[in-house]
């Protein structure tokens, strides 16, 4: 009997011990979710000259989407993802459909498929209904949805910082949430992250990414009171606004004191001087 009790409590102070070790060698094995991120690489030159396969099935290259010197957005994506994918585009296009610059005059779009595995006609069927809901004239000539090879497809997402891998688990891609726009000689210049893109900085980056060639005059003037913080990926108020602001508001409270003093005691209505008694 003492025997007995005295193996139990061997085996149970055994598995005591090993435990802690067990659960360091499960906390060191990789974790999968780590391949998946949204770096930031400021001014990274995207590959002009990486080859991809357009909607209708011809070979173009990344470089003749900027060759009408506009900036470009630039999402990747692929198209049969049942969940994260569709909600980028969908929060892509819902902001655009807001901003009052027009793809194809004013800017290009261009998506990438991440899965070497799909078609064209896929594409095809995604830019369609995206072009339809867009409803603006000639907008087809800005929206470009791609395919090609994992070669290819890896080397744009790598020079944009979007890390993202094939869990066999569940068939699908995990990747991050977001779009890039691009300057029109290709370089990167603004990130913004989600799925919901506030129209106010998509229309500020887009204007900043083609240095004042497209915007107008007011959305200068915001440019000068707002900066980009690519920690966030949005536009704040500067310091020097703030101060500017504050400076106007103390002015116009100024003047506003001042009518307000001048109209409570007017010159006008100031008494005539009383005569002098006579001697």
């Amino acid at each position: 009997m003492r025997g007995w009790v005295a193996l139990t409590v061997i085996g149970w102070l055994a598995a005591f011990l090993l435990t802690p070790v067990v659960a360091l060698a499960q906390g060191t094995k990789p974790n999968p979710t780590d391949g998946v991120a949204f770096e930031q690489r400021m001014g990274e030159q995207v590959p002009l000259d990486a080859i991809f396969i357009d909607e209708q099935g011809v070979e173009v290259r990344l470089g003749q989407f900027f060759a009408a010197g506009q900036p470009v957005i630039l999402v990747m994506s692929y198209y049969e993802c049942p969940m994260l994918c569709s909600f980028v585009r969908e929060g892509v296009l819902a902001a655009l459909q807001q901003v009052p610059l027009t793809a194809g005059r004013d800017f290009q779009v261009v998506n990438i498929s991440i899965d070497p595995l799909e078609t064209p006609m896929m594409a095809a069927g995604v830019k369609t209904l995206t072009v339809q809901r867009y409803a603006r004239a000639g907008s087809e000539n800005g929206w470009h949805f791609l395919t090609g090879s994992e070669e290819q497809i890896r080397r744009v997402a790598d020079a944009i910082g979007f890390k993202y891998f094939y869990d066999e688990t569940i068939k699908q891609y995990a990747h991050a949430a977001g779009m890039v726009v691009l300057t029109p000689a290709g370089k990167t210049a603004r990130y913004f992250f989600g799925i919901e893109f506030n129209v106010s900085d998509v229309r500020l980056g887009i204007v900043e990414a083609s240095a004042g060639k497209v915007g107008n005059p007011i959305d200068q003037i915001l440019l000068l009171c707002y900066q980009y913080n690519p920690i966030t990926g949005k536009y704040t108020p500067t310091i020097m606004t703030i101060v500017r602001i504050a400076g106007i508001l103390t002015v116009i409270g100024i003047v506003t004191l001042i009518v307000v003093l001048s109209r409570s005691t007017p010159g006008g209505n100031l008494p005539p001087p009383r005569e002098a008694a006579p001697a």
